[in-house]
Parts: C-alpha cells; sequence; structure tokens
C-alpha cells in the first residue's frame, strides 16, 4: 500500500516532470544539485500529505493538481532562466534595451524589478490563471446539471398506489420505532458489555437488513488517539438493535476486528479503501460498517465518479462501491450490479441526498430554477430526516432497505407534499411518485405531535409515511428530550391538517393502531387472528385493563402475560368481568422463549364462583 501511494504521489508531481528536464538544461551544476534536493523534499511532502490526509483521487482533481504544477514549473524555470542563468553565470537584473514592457512600466513608477520581483509576478499570474479555470469549471458545474440528472437511474410514476409505503393491518406489521438517537444512547449506555469497554467509543450507525429484520449496526471504535490504538491494535465487536421493536436491548457482538476508520496507519479502513479509488471520489465522512447473515463485519464505501473536468457533477449510474474486509484487510471494489447480496446500502446516504436535489431543482434544466425560469416542477427534499443531511429516513419494504424523502415545493409559504422519492439503497434506483392529494410535509406532522398533540413536551423524529386502509399516515417516533427514549407513538392521517378524529396517540404500535381506526372510522382489514393451540388452565393473579380493546391477565404459577380481544366476535360481555382468583380454562398459543410473551386468547369456559356460577 505504500508503494500505491508513492505512485499516486508520482502522479500529482508528474506536471513537474518537462518543467525540471528545462531546469536541469539552463541551470548549473550546483543549482541542479539544489533542484534535485529540491524536488525530493516535494516529493516527501506531498506523499505525507497524501497518505495521511487522503485527498481526492478524482481526474479533475489530479489533473487540477498536475496542471499547477506544470505551468507553476514552467514559470519558475522561466524566470530563473531570464533572470538568474546567463550563460552560467547570474544576471544582477541590470537594465537593458530587452527589458518587458512590464519593468519597463515598474521602472516608471520606481520600482526596480529584479529576478525575485519578477518571479513572484509571475506566481501571481499563474494563480490567476488557475482562478479562471476554476472558474469556468464552476460555472459549467452550476449551469449544465443536466447531464448529471440523466444520469439518475429513474422510475416516474404519476400516482402514489404503487408506491413503497409499508401497509400497517395488523400485528404482523410493524413501524420503525427506534430512532437513531435512541439507538445511540442505548449502545452507549450498554458499552460495559465487553472487556476494557472504557477505551472505545461508538462510531457511526448504519441501518440494514440482517435475516429478515432491519437493524442498526455501529462498530466500535477507538477512543484516546494514537498510543492507545498501539496497545490494543483492534477493537472487540460492534453492536445491532432491532429497529422496530421499542424493547430490543443492543446486542453486542464479539467479532475483533484490525481494519477500522478508527485504526492508524496501513490498517486505517478509509486509507486502504482509497488506495483502491483512483478517478473517483469516496463519498461521505467515513466507511460504514455492514455485517453479513454470518455476522461478518465489512466496511463499505461508496466511491462516485465526476462527469468531466469541467462539469464536476456527479455520474449516477458509473459509481463503484468498495467494501473491504475487517479482518483481513482485503479490498475489492465492485460496480453497481456485482454488488454482494448482504450489502443492503450500496449508495452513500449523502450521494442520494444529492442525487434527489438535483432531480428535485434541475430535471426540466437549469433555466427552469432560476428566477428567469417559470420554476415548472421544481421541487426540494423535505428536511426531517435521520440521515443525508435530515433529507432521508432509511425504513425497509419488502426486504429492501430504502431512502424516503418527500418533495416540497421550494416556496417556504407551503407546507403540503408534492410528491416522494423512495431510493433503493442498493441499486440506487430512484422511484418518484407524484401525489395529487393533500398530504402534509413530515415538518408539519412533527410540528403537530410537538405543539398540538403532546402535552408531554416530547420531540418527534423519524416520521415515515405508511399506508393505513389505503389511506397515506404520518407515523411520528415520540422521544424523551433529556435521554432519547422512546415514549409514545403519533399516528396522523397525512391529510389530516391535525383536526380531531385524525390521529392517535399511543404507547405501543398495535394499541395506537387500534385507537387511530377507532378515532378516523377507518379499518385495517385485519383479520381477527384464529386461536389456536393447547388448553391452558389455571387461577387468575392478576388483571389489568390498559384501553378498552383489550384486557390482559397472568395465571399463579405462570409467568406468561394472556390477551383478550375484546373486539372479537367471539368475545362475550361476561368476560369483562374477569377478576383476581377466577378460575379460567381457554386456548391459546403462549411461548416459552420470553417470560413476557402475550398470546390472543378466547375463553371456551368462564367460572367464576363470585358471579354464582
Amino acid at each position: 500500500m505504500l508503494s500505491y501511494f508513492a505512485l499516486i504521489t508520482l502522479v500529482k508531481l508528474s506536471g513537474l516532470l518537462i518543467p525540471f528536464i528545462w531546469y536541469l538544461v539552463v541551470s548549473t551544476r550546483r543549482w541542479r544539485l539544489w533542484g534535485i534536493t529540491a524536488v525530493i523534499v516535494l516529493f516527501i511532502v506531498s506523499y505525507v500529505n497524501t497518505y495521511f490526509n487522503l485527498p481526492d483521487l478524482a481526474y479533475p482533481s489530479l489533473i487540477d493538481g498536475w496542471l499547477m504544477w506544470f505551468i507553476g514549473g514552467l514559470i519558475f524555470v522561466a524566470v530563473l532562466r531570464r533572470f538568474v542563468f546567463t550563460h552560467g553565470v547570474v544576471n544582477e537584473g541590470a537594465p537593458s534595451s530587452k527589458d518587458s514592457w512590464l519593468t519597463k512600466l515598474l521602472r516608471q513608477f520606481g520600482i526596480t524589478a529584479g529576478w525575485l520581483t519578477k518571479m513572484i509576478g509571475a506566481g501571481v499570474a499563474a494563480l490567476v490563471v488557475f482562478f479562471i479555470v476554476g472558474s469556468i469549471s464552476s460555472v459549467i458545474t452550476q449551469m449544465n446539471p443536466q447531464p448529471s440528472v440523466s444520469s439518475i437511474k429513474t422510475d416516474i410514476n404519476n400516482t402514489t398506489d404503487t408506491a413503497p409505503m409499508p401497509v400497517i393491518k395488523d400485528n404482523a406489521e410493524k413501524p420503525v420505532v427506534n430512532a437513531p438517537q435512541t439507538v445511540s444512547t442505548d449502545m452507549n449506555n450498554s458499552l460495559n458489555s465487553f472487556k476494557n469497554s472504557n477505551v472505545y467509543d461508538l462510531n457511526s450507525m448504519r441501518v440494514q437488513m440482517y435475516k429478515g429484520k432491519m437493524v442498526y449496526v455501529a462498530p466500535v471504535a477507538f477512543t484516546g488517539g494514537f498510543w492507545r490504538y498501539l496497545h490494543y491494535q483492534k477493537v472487540p465487536g460492534y453492536f445491532m438493535t432491532n429497529a422496530t421493536d421499542k424493547n430490543a436491548d443492543p446486542q453486542f457482538v464479539s467479532k475483533p476486528m484490525r481494519y477500522t476508520p478508527s485504526a492508524y496507519f496501513n490498517r486505517d479502513a478509509d486509507r486502504r479503501i482509497s488506495a483502491h479509488s483512483l478517478g473517483y471520489t469516496m463519498v461521505g465522512n467515513t466507511s460504514q460498517l455492514e455485517v453479513d447473515n454470518n455476522g461478518t463485519p465489512y466496511y463499505v464505501r461508496t466511491l462516485a465518479k465526476p462527469l468531466s473536468y469541467f462539469n464536476r457533477n456527479y455520474d449516477y449510474r458509473h459509481y463503484k462501491v468498495a467494501v473491504l474486509n475487517t479482518v483481513t484487510g482485503k479490498v475489492k471494489v465492485y460496480s453497481p450490479n456485482n454488488v454482494p447480496k448482504f450489502v443492503d446500502v450500496a449508495v452513500s446516504p449523502d450521494l442520494v441526498a444529492k442525487e434527489i436535489t438535483m432531480f428535485g431543482k434541475y430535471r426540466h434544466g437549469f433555466w427552469n430554477a432560476t428566477s428567469f425560469g417559470g420554476h415548472s416542477d421544481v421541487m426540494k427534499p423535505t428536511e426531517a430526516g435521520t440521515e443525508g443531511g435530515s433529507k432521508l429516513t432509511p425504513y425497509a419494504y419488502k426486504g429492501r432497505i430504502y431512502y424516503f424523502s418527500g418533495m416540497t415545493s421550494i416556496n417556504n409559504h407551503q407546507s403540503s407534499v408534492l410528491g416522494y422519492t423512495f431510493v433503493d439503497a442498493r441499486t440506487n434506483v430512484m422511484h418518484y411518485y407524484k401525489e395529487h392529494g393533500n398530504v402534509m410535509t413530515p415538518e408539519r406532522a412533527i410540528s403537530y405531535s410537538q405543539q398540538d398533540i403532546n402535552p408531554q413536551d416530547y420531540k418527534g423524529t423519524q416520521p415515515l409515511l405508511y399506508r393505513i386502509a389505503g389511506k397515506p399516515t404520518w407515523v411520528v417516533s415520540m422521544l424523551d428530550r433529556d435521554n432519547n427514549s422512546f415514549m409514545k407513538f403519533v399516528y396522523l392521517k397525512a391529510d389530516g391538517n391535525n383536526q380531531s378524529g385524525t390521529y392517535a396517540v399511543g404507547d405501543d404500535a398495535n394499541s395506537t393502531l387500534a385507537l387511530f381506526e377507532q378515532r378516523t372510522g377507518i379499518k385495517s382489514t385485519a383479520a381477527t387472528p384464529k386461536v389456536t393451540g393447547k388448553t391452558i388452565s389455571g387461577t387468575v393473579e392478576r388483571v389489568v385493563k390498559p384501553d378498552d380493546k383489550q384486557i390482559l391477565f397472568i395465571l399463579k404459577g405462570d409467568s406468561h402475560v394472556y390477551r383478550m380481544d375484546t373486539t372479537s366476535k367471539s368475545f362475550q360481555p361476561i368476560f369483562q368481568f374477569i377478576q383476581a382468583g377466577d378460575k379460567v380454562s381457554f386456548r391459546a398459543t403462549a411461548t416459552t422463549k420470553t417470560q413476557l410473551a402475550t398470546a390472543n386468547v378466547g375463553l371456551d369456559t368462564f367460572r367464576n364462583g363470585s358471579l354464582g356460577k
């Protein structure tokens, strides 16, 4: 890897080759020695900078560096040849009839232009040239976004009927409850799960699918600097948390990793990936961890490619995905169609955020988005997300991770959604669905949840759009402001404008769904589960009635929690008088996996001595 960075340094300094050869031809022996020494020192300094700072290795940046050294080198040698080297003798800069017009002009103002002054002037002129070239590139990049927008793999739909909105209709469909803030707090509280935990910290989290479930994965990282890294050499593993279970505890997975972003020298994950990124830009602040179905951790990073030297917008079709094995340090770079199956997020949320911003603003061209144009269909992403600069929120749909964002008007006075973008995080295909109804933005949904619906002053986060009974519904997670703990769900009809009967607040997904259906008068078409399992008999120990939809109870000597659905057709009015001491017999499916398992209950017999039966 050291030789690779030496090669990159030579590429960056190759612009000096022709000026240096010219320098060797025109200089004296003594000056040649100084020149060779200067080039060696320059190579060492540039090598150290390239190795440690990992500069952008996309071709436009490399060409910029080449031109800088080429033009600067030519000017430097030209000045030396004109004012220092004359047949091997140093020219003292005496006045001559062959002086340039600039020299004569400066002399009229009493300024004597020696060789050093002219060298500085030439350097300033070179900077002006670089500024002009950079300005041309900046203008072209800004005013010609169409090739970049055209490179986006898009699927545009005029209706939301086929949008990949998860459908909440029964107990099997769970909205994402754990926000990144909650998960991060819980993981930090669990850092004592392994030996010497005081010398480690958490790195950035990534959402992914693991064995069919949406999870958050966060690697452990070195803290305390270089000397602590030298002592331990590797991190012990990573944390994983279920994204849809509010009672989920972070699980520490012991998988020692030597190659991580918090390591140093050749074990730095970003440095190893940079060594395979020639011609591409590493997107994002750092590499992100993903695990395969065996739990083996890998670091993944998106490598983006600018369109050309002058148009530096990204080519969203021809990117690469670098995957680093954290144990062996081996890096493989894949094209979009060959990414390993376990990689759920092949495109960085930072790249997706740029992509949807470009699509919303420039899909009808540059001039349409300016004050001179008609602003036809000009949109911007909403900013209530958890990733990509608050523009994106990830969630799962049919086993895939999508980055979701609502698209709204650039007019800040409007607060309705014009459409939705769903970007497949694995393939980078952007699906756009136009909204024809009156749907509030996620920012507005959070505002309603925090100001009008939420008397406890919780903070709303991670608004996601789900479909309930065919209607788009915002689901907002409410967190405690002090410790980021999940507190409540808020379900809001997307077109409800916070009117009475258009929202529901609850402690869990099921009870909130039931209350939402009751208040809005809609049904999720959920079928009443058929009661199966063995016959269970016993004496009631405790009874709890959390709402008018269910009755919970436990039996003496049985730690399971049993549930009666009061909305079921088989529920009889007499059942609601169940109390401690009653003897009951019913059929239910109970589990032995957890002491807090809840089963749906249908009573076959009901023996209650206090009722005289």
